[in-house]
């Protein structure tokens, strides 16, 4: 049997943890032993020991993001000298972690994992190191050149859960693409309606509109909450429901709120939270924080927006499409490999809240062609994004770095 180590870059629940959960549920225990290593502790560190995993704590390892949803420069350009002092330490704490857990391969879970690359490397262990996320160029562009050196440096075998994100990396035959996928048994477009409209105190609201992933600038959180007012205006009886992490300031105390907002750490957050008052307040808003419950909170939805304003992989819009709703996206990378073009959703152009709205009211005001949508966005996760197909593609990876 051998032994996988997993590192993973955070503790917290989000679209690339779950990842990781869905590829380990499909994993042959009898040939494979996974042992998960965490640079934080959070709510996914819970999930995957209450699933039976073995999980380590790494705080001595730091990550290195330099991504489209997390890189050093402006709001967060003073972490950059300690993200770089710690470089060489989090590769000396990385040979530890390698020398106690003895794996066979090790599988980086993230691009931000440069550091444990290297150790790996070092050690002698083969590297596979899964892309998530496309690199941010930054303001020069010598950050992305480093990382992109480092990933075809280090890693055995790469795999890309996009073609947009290959496309970021030096081309090397060891780049794949294989999509991120869907647990079908859990998305279950059969989960009835009623009785998860319900959960959510939402049986007296005609339409439902969802979007997944929190408070987050790169998600299109503001861009979201800007749109609602356009469509109450034709469509009075919906309801924008927004899961994941809440705005920070709500549950920060005064001093911390203070010293943040002097420094402009929590700009966004305020202006989301500006344009979302009035809404909340009516309960045309609702901010769920973060939920375990994701697959009923899809099946009382109507349309599940994803209003990205950079390019990235949307794990919402495959698990929406698993149960059939029809989706409402940026026209960017990322979206644009999900959504089939008035087939499964619609796309329409980032950081434009009317155009937004307009697309949400155009599948409102259509019902039939929403579960026309649905069922296409259904066919196509189907035959995109099946857990079996696609995570067998990424084991016989494995294989051929084991057996050679």
């Amino acid at each position: 049997m051998k032994r996988i180590l997993y590192i993973h870059h955070g503790g917290e629940i989000g679209g690339a943890p779950l990842s990781l959960l869905f590829l380990l549920e499909q994993l042959d225990r009898d040939c494979y032993d996974p042992v998960l290593l965490f640079l934080a502790d959070g709510a996914a560190v819970e999930v995957f020991r209450s699933k039976g995993y073995e999980c380590h704590l790494a705080p001595d390892i730091n990550d290195f993001s330099q991504t489209e949803l997390v890189w050093y420069g402006n709001s967060l350009l003073w972490q950059l000298p300690g993200k770089i002092l710690s470089f060489a330490s989090s590769v000396r704490a990385t040979h530890n972690y390698l020398r106690n857990l003895k794996p066979d391969l090790v599988h980086l879970n993230s691009s931000t994992l440069a550091a444990s690359a290297q150790a790996s490397h070092e050690a002698g262990i083969p590297v596979v190191w899964h892309i998530r996320e496309p690199l941010a160029k930054g303001y020069f562009g010598v950050r992305r050149k480093w990382l992109r050196q480092r990933i075809s440096r280090y890693a055995d075998s790469v795999i890309s859960i996009s073609d947009y994100d290959a496309a970021q990396l030096l081309p090397s035959a060891r780049v794949r693409v294989i999509h991120n996928f869907v647990d079908f048994s859990v998305y279950d477009r059969n989960i009835d309606v009623k009785t998860s409209r319900e959960l959510y105190n939402l049986e007296s609201v005609k339409n439902v509109v969802t979007m997944l992933g929190g408070c987050s600038k790169p998600k299109g959180t503001l861009q979201f909450v800007r749109a609602l007012p356009f469509v109450l205006d034709r469509k009075p009886d919906t309801c924008f429901l927004i899961a994941g992490p809440n705005p920070l300031i709500m549950s920060k105390d005064s001093l911390t709120k203070f010293i943040r907002r002097l420094f402009l750490i929590d700009d966004y957050d305020y202006k989301v939270m500006k344009a979302a008052k009035k809404f909340i307040e009516s309960g045309h808003l609702r901010l769920l924080g973060i939920r375990r419950d994701v697959a009923q909170l899809i099946a009382s939805t109507d349309i599940l927006v994803f209003p990205s304003t950079v390019p990235h992989f949307a794990r919402p819009i495959i698990e929406a499409s698993a149960m059939a709703k029809p989706v409402v996206a940026s026209d960017i990378g990322g979206p644009q490999e999900l959504v089939a073009p008035d087939e499964t959703g619609l796309l329409i152009p980032p950081d434009d809240p009317e155009q937004l709205a307009a697309a949400i009211v155009s599948l409102l005001d259509d019902p039939e062609l929403m579960i026309q949508m649905g069922e296409n966005g259904y066919r196509r996760a189907i035959n995109k994004f099946d857990a079996q197909a696609n995570s067998k593609r990424t084991f016989a990876i494995y294989d051929e770095l084991l057996l050679t």
